[in-house]
């Protein structure tokens, strides 16, 4: 695989996981959430989800198409900076970001609120 290619793995695997991590359901016994998640902060990542999934799929063809090494850091980091936008403008931090998904994979009523209302954004767009 030359270097071009594991970029492309990588990014494809950086939105994969900030956006699509806790819709793999957990099995085996369920662990207690850590904190809680309040309605503003749950209604925050699931516009922050619909977004990385438009985002995904708006950046990974061009990436997949681009010509070079150059052109695609810099398609990647388009991306990255559009990532940071989403977060931001949801009022999240990648950290945060990871631990609702952290907290919806231990949580199956709390993720099922959270599918709900991820669906409802992508009615929206």
């Amino acid at each position: 695989m030359n270097k071009f290619n594991l970029k492309a793995l990588v990014f494809t695997t950086l939105i994969a996981a900030l956006g699509s991590a806790f819709l793999q359901p957990s099995y085996g016994q369920e662990q207690p959430a850590v904190s809680k998640i309040d309605a503003p902060q749950l209604k925050a990542f699931a516009k922050v989800y619909v977004e990385f999934e438009k985002i995904r799929d708006t950046y990974e063809p061009r990436l997949n198409q681009a010509q070079n090494d150059r052109e695609g850091e810099a398609i990647q980091k388009e991306a990255a900076s559009k990532i940071d936008e989403a977060l931001a403008n949801g009022g999240l931090t990648r950290e945060s970001y990871g631990r609702i998904i952290n907290t919806l994979n231990n949580d199956s009523e709390l993720r099922a609120i959270a599918m709900q209302l991820i669906d409802e954004e992508r009615k929206k767009s």
